[in-house]
């Protein structure tokens, strides 16, 4: 966040909830420093794209793909928790509520970055530390989002939290076969896959990225492991003149020959080495491998033991039900750009998690924007039944100001288009 612009806030609340601190303008989006006043004045981050952006229909469904993926993972310790995302249909502002993970006393900088000062070189047991919560996080990102790899992770993307838990952040150039992207216009994807290509920090990015060939668990395992060797040595794992020269060493296998030099303990040597063989298929696969390893690291060099981690599924009504609000919002801003089949998923899975949490207000809103979709792609009578559906469920049970309210939107809209 250093080398981001600081101005003075513009808004003074988002949402009717959200009290702006501070905003902050990075490269293709805005940041905002808010206090949730519905929850007792919890510090938060909300994020969105810059104003002059979200008109960009390739922008905002790059913005959106981050934050369903976001919320999929869910709670972890060792990730920066996306709380919920709110839409706003009038302005076309979409934010995602993070949580805020506040600097280190004394620190400017809330990231690894702040760590890794040239020849300064971490103790072992805070390095096996680190290494060991990312891993954890990344191990529950991909039991929630089967296939998932992150693509970007470096020092910058790895936050800690003021007693010392590493977090792991900014989920934009993620690669997933979730089926939800699938649905996507062919137009958006190209810009995704694009977009998704290596930028920034060049010191992390695995060979098969710099190949542009396709990427995998292993490809984050490389960059985990490079970021790893640089605590343990205070130097870049591959460093060169220029970018080309650094992207050859990456490819040639310059990490992998750094390790000759380092006299390490032979069971830290190796495992180093199946973390950035340049070959994928010579590194580990999954990382719950890693996270063995790591623990029989602790054994042998530390003499400590460590129990393997417990899965986090976090299945209370509360977070339920705000996820399905969140993907509701997320259907609501793809349907806005004309993303139909994406929008229509979302309003969906929205539904379905309405109907397990027996929130009618959830279902009814889904039902109504599902209504809306198909009314918007020329099935007219096949989207008033449902928008009927829902009009009926909410005449039944009452349910409340904020439900008439979104469904007049709806309702407006659909006169819209069928005038």
């Amino acid at each position: 966040m250093t080398d981001n612009h600081y101005i003075r806030p513009i808004k003074r609340s988002i949402a009717n909830r959200y009290k702006v601190k501070e905003e902050i303008f990075g490269g293709m989006g805005v940041v905002y420093l808010c206090v949730d006043v519905e929850q007792n004045n919890l510090p938060v981050v909300l994020k969105t794209c810059k104003p002059q952006l979200l008109s960009d229909k390739n922008v905002l469904a790059q913005f959106l793909r981050e934050a369903a993926i976001w919320i999929e993972i869910g709670w972890h310790p060792n990730i920066v928790q996306a709380y919920r995302s709110v839409y706003d249909p009038t302005s076309h502002e979409i934010y995602l509520v993070l949580e805020m993970v506040p600097s280190l006393s004394g620190e400017k900088n809330p990231t690894l970055r702040s760590w890794l000062q040239p020849g300064v070189c971490l103790p072992l047991e805070k390095t096996l530390k680190l290494m060991l919560e990312v891993t954890r996080g990344m191990k529950h990102s991909t039991a929630q989002v089967p296939g998932l790899v992150h693509c970007d992770l470096k020092p910058e993307n790895i936050f800690i939290a003021p007693d010392g838990r590493a977090c792991i952040s900014d989920f934009g150039l993620v690669a997933t076969p979730m089926d939800i992207f699938e649905c996507l216009s062919s137009s958006v994807l190209r810009y995704i896959n694009t977009r998704s290509r290596p930028v920034g920090t060049p010191y992390y990015m695995s060979p098969e990225q710099w190949r542009n060939r396709k990427v995998s668990v292993s490809s984050d395992i490389y960059s985990l492991g490079c970021i790893s060797l640089e605590m343990l040595t205070g130097v870049y794992t591959v460093s060169g003149r220029n970018m080309q020269a650094i992207v050859e060493g990456h490819i040639r296998g310059q990490a992998l020959n750094r390790l000759i030099g380092e006299n390490l303990p032979i069971i830290l040597d190796a495992f180093f080495a199946k973390c950035i063989d340049p070959d994928p298929l010579y590194r580990f696969q999954t990382w719950g491998e890693v996270e063995s390893e790591i623990i029989k690291l602790y054994d042998v060099l530390l003499n400590k033991k460590i129990q393997p981690e417990v899965a986090y599924f976090d299945v209370s009504h509360n977070t339920q039900v705000v996820k399905g609000e969140t993907i509701l919002s997320i259907g609501e801003a793809y349907l806005d750009i004309e993303e139909f089949q994406a929008a229509i998923k979302c309003f969906e899975k929205s539904r379905a998690i309405g109907k397990l949490q027996n929130s009618v207000r959830l279902v009814t809103l889904s039902d109504a924007n599902i209504g809306l979709a198909f009314i918007k792609l020329g099935q007219h009578e096949r989207g008033r039944a449902l928008y009927r559906r829902a009009m009926a469920k909410h005449s039944r049970n009452g349910l409340g100001e904020m439900t008439s309210t979104s469904l007049s939107k709806v309702h407006d809209q659909i006169t819209k288009v069928i005038t």
